[in-house]
């Protein structure tokens, strides 16, 4: 079984491309265009001023051609020093439905709670029912509903650790 490891930007940037390119379909829900280098840094490497730029965290699941399969992108500290946000959750479309996303987010919550974080949250897109769906079943409880700079609506879920 391949592992989850840690993702470096820039190293391991060309990757990450890839496979946001093989999960073009989230991204242009988020961004309504496709990937590119810019997607990529801004997911591997954007804090809010609050956080950190060493407390953005990145992990990769390697598939059997030593491409990415999957991808997350968590920040230690945000909203608050005890608690994690899990910025992207990123799966390619031919390892969907195979358990590769709650393996993902296991690892997170497990990195998560060895850091003493208190919850972790994620921002759901409102356009996206079937991430909302996949949120619940992994007990996350809504939170609130907000609407960021990019006018779009997102459902902000809450996960006590």
């Amino acid at each position: 079984m391949a592992e989850i490891t840690a993702l470096a930007y820039p190293e391991d940037s060309a990757r990450v491309l890839d496979l946001c390119q093989r999960a073009n379909d989230y991204v242009r829900l988020e961004t309504g265009k496709d990937p590119d280098s810019n997607y990529v840094r801004e997911n591997m490497t954007d804090a809010p001023p609050n956080v950190s730029p060493d407390h953005v965290w990145c992990w990769g699941h390697s598939a059997a051609d030593k491409s990415l399969d999957a991808v997350a992108t968590c920040l230690k500290g945000f909203y608050a020093p005890n608690e994690w946000y899990l910025g992207l959750l990123l799966v390619a479309k031919s390892a969907r439905n195979t358990g590769l996303g709650k393996r993902m987010t296991q690892h997170v919550i497990d990195q998560a709670r060895s850091d003493a974080a208190t919850c972790l949250r994620i921002a759901v897109l409102d356009s996206n029912p079937k991430a909302r769906n996949f949120w619940h079943r992994l007990n996350f409880a809504h939170e609130k509903s907000t609407t960021g700079g990019d006018g779009q609506l997102r459902h902000v879920h809450r996960l006590p650790l």
